[in-house]
């Protein structure tokens, strides 16, 4: 009898584990880091289904180190606009903070994956550390190859649940990361640090890529100091006709 319930929570372990796996949207992920709110998994090349294999290489120069430091130069300056009926807002894809958290983790990470795999990354960050405020939440793979650096985002500070917000498997679970040109309203402003994949002809505004011959010039610049007041938020009660536009920069609303 002893056995029968053994193996019964086994298989209840077993069926959890994959469910846990492939419920992210993110198919066959192995778990490498994760804390209260960052979390990196290794995802094997061969479980990755592209339209044109000829995207992505079958191999990478992995495990590949990068410094904290570095990280922070690359991660740190970009940018992403987001559109709505509301407005546009130009804002910071990670804080400062936030980067600075969890770069150890992602160095490490990334001198554990191996070369038939990309890395998985999920973050999630609450600036104003308030019970009231959400958290937004941040995916994308990150690889090396031998002359680039490349990372491919899929959600961008999208908000999380408070319900979510606290559970790490349910704020880890994200949708599938596209390696198409979808159409999205949020997408990664253009820097000179770095070009996009070109995808069917097409820029992919969301996958962004380093040469590892520039990765010298690419340094972290300092921000301004932004208003806490106008933050990452827009007053919730605002109509298409108060549309805004904001950059970050200047941390102000202009209607």
């Amino acid at each position: 009898m002893k056995n029968k319930f053994s193996i019964f929570l086994l298989s209840c372990f077993l069926i959890l584990n994959v469910f846990i796996s492939c419920s992210s949207g993110v198919k066959s992920r192995e778990l490498l880091f994760r804390n209260n709110d960052f979390a990196t998994y290794s995802i094997k090349r061969e479980n990755i289904t592209l339209k044109s294999e000829s995207r992505l290489p079958k191999s990478f120069s992995h495990p590949v180190e990068i410094s904290e430091q570095k990280l922070l130069d690359l991660l740190g300056n970009l940018k992403y606009k987001s559109e709505s009926s509301y407005g546009n807002l130009n804002l910071y894809i990670f804080e400062e903070e936030e980067i600075k958290e969890f770069a150890v983790d992602l160095a490490d990470a990334l001198q554990k994956v191996k070369p038939s795999e990309i890395l998985l990354v999920i973050s999630k960050f609450n600036p104003l550390r308030s019970v009231v405020s959400h958290y937004a939440r941040t995916g994308f793979y990150i690889w090396s190859t031998e002359n680039t650096i490349e990372i491919l985002f899929g959600e961008i500070q999208q908000e999380i649940a408070f319900d979510e917000q606290g559970n790490y498997f349910d704020w880890s679970r994200i949708p599938e990361i596209s390696f198409d040109n979808t159409a999205d309203s949020s997408f990664v402003i253009a820097n000179p640090s770095f070009t996009f994949k070109q995808v069917e002809g097409f820029k992919n505004r969301r996958w962004i890529v380093f040469n590892k011959s520039d990765l010298n010039r690419v340094k972290f610049e300092k921000r301004k100091n932004a208003s806490k007041d106008v933050k990452k938020t827009i007053d919730s009660d605002m109509t298409p006709e108060k549309r805004v536009d904001r950059d970050e920069d200047d941390a102000i609303l202009q209607e």
